[in-house]
């Protein structure tokens, strides 16, 4: 059995089979942050609520929002069947 060795540009998409997630961190104080966290939500908006929520009742004007999602690798769709893939610099 014979095998091509290529290096192959490959692509980073999100993931559609899994759902991104947003989150936030109270980060006001003056010695040290809150540290209050709305917990992980599928909606930015949800999160934007708890902010909201959180500053009306704390007072509280200094947050981290985060977004955490998954990537796939896809290789070119000229590939041809067999070959054993090593990855070069990704496009984006």
């Amino acid at each position: 059995m014979s095998r091509i060795f290529r290096f192959v540009p490959y692509t980073i998409t999100q993931d559609p089979m899994v759902w991104p997630t947003y989150a936030a961190e109270c980060v006001s104080g003056d010695a040290a942050a809150c540290g209050a966290t709305s917990g992980e939500r599928s909606d930015p908006a949800d999160v934007d609520e708890w902010i909201r929520r959180h500053a009306q009742g704390a007072g509280h004007t200094s947050y981290r929002r985060s977004f955490t999602d998954f990537v796939a690798l896809e290789p070119p769709e000229d590939l041809p069947p067999g070959t054993v893939m090593a990855f070069a610099s990704p496009t984006l």
